[in-house]
């Protein structure tokens, strides 16, 4: 098998650099199941934002269950106050006016707690790191936001990716299928994809801390700090490459979500950074906007998360790639990586 071969030397080689790494590719075409770690064969890690993808997933299957629609005001379903002063732009609050499609694609104009800057120029990272017992609950994470932050437009105006966004998702969750999110998560999604190794971190049952990887954020391990629980259902999921692969498997085959879901799901309309475009809940990379060399590569689509996680996948040949570096500081070097690997599969 020189293709795994050849894409073992690679990893080795990178893996002599990192502070952990894990791979994992499935390639339905040619039958091909391939997965490295430089630590355990299992090691199970933090999701980042790739956990973003099992909460729009579970967005349009309360859809599909006529619970809400895309263009459902976020106003009707949650708590009287839970949207107060995070849509204020202008003197003006547009919270009756959010819906569902804009917090799934990032366009509410809601601010971001997790990635963005504050009015005092602190930033959440630097607090997490700092104060690393505190438990983050997503009432604290809103807060942030409400006080701390400012609404950057008014809503469908502009595209500003936001975790701020994504836990008012998580709450929406919760009330539409009338349970905590991490049983929604586990009960539609881990379930049934047999995902056993994956958990809401700090939530579900089987979580447990001790086992997750290196968990670099601005050149600090967190991954034993209560302050990791500072994401929510933006992403906050211990969860390891085998079961990312499980994931994304039963996504493209229909097991969630219909085709026509997963079609709107993978409209990406707004561009969140050169390569990278967003649609409602799953980015897609385009290689050829980092280097025009790059235009044989597929573009494939799913998700990236901040300490160099990412989970994605080719429409065309159903192949599946998963990596985790664990750590922000290689967000970079795991993209050159995976394009050496997409090079070696796509020769």
């Amino acid at each position: 098998m020189m293709m795994t071969e050849n894409i073992e030397q690679v990893l080795q080689k990178s893996a002599k650099k990192s502070k952990t790494l894990q791979f994992a590719m499935q390639l339905p075409e040619s039958g091909i199941r391939y997965s490295f770690s430089s630590t355990k064969p299992d090691q199970r890690f933090h999701s980042a934002s790739v956990g973003k993808l099992m909460t729009g997933t579970l967005i349009f299957m309360a859809i599909e269950q006529g619970k809400l629609s895309l263009d459902t005001k976020v106003i009707g379903i949650l708590k009287k106050g839970m949207l107060d002063k995070l849509f204020v732009f202008e003197n003006v609050d547009f919270q009756g006016e959010v819906t569902i499609r804009q917090l799934l694609g990032h366009t509410s104009g809601v601010n971001d707690y997790f990635g963005s800057e504050t009015f005092d120029g602190s930033s959440f990272t630097e607090d997490m790191i700092r104060n690393p017992d505190t438990f983050w609950t997503p009432d604290m994470m809103l807060d942030f936001t409400r006080i701390r932050q400012k609404a950057l437009s008014r809503p469908g105006e502009k595209f500003f990716y936001s975790d701020t966004g994504y836990v008012l998702l998580g709450l929406v969750i919760e009330e539409v299928f009338k349970m905590p999110f991490h049983q929604a998560l586990e009960t539609y999604l881990f379930k049934p994809a047999g995902m056993k190794e994956t958990h809401l971190c700090f939530y579900s049952e089987g979580f447990d801390q001790k086992a997750l990887g290196p968990t670099y954020i601005n050149g600090v391990d967190v991954r034993l700090f209560r302050s990791l629980s500072a994401d929510f259902s933006g992403g906050g999921l211990s969860t390891t490459t085998e079961d990312l692969l499980k994931f994304l498997n039963a996504l493209q085959n229909g097991k969630f979500i219909s085709q026509s879901s997963l079609e709107l799901a993978s409209s990406f309309t707004n561009r969140y950074r050169q390569g990278l475009h967003y649609g409602l809940g799953m980015m897609q990379i385009r290689f050829e906007e980092f280097f025009f060399m790059l235009k044989n590569l597929p573009r494939v689509q799913g998700h990236l998360g901040v300490t160099a996680v990412h989970a994605w996948y080719d429409q065309k040949s159903n192949g599946m790639f998963v990596l985790n570096v664990g750590d922000t500081k290689e967000m970079a070097s795991s993209f050159r990586l995976l394009i050496k690997i997409l090079q070696i599969v796509y020769r």
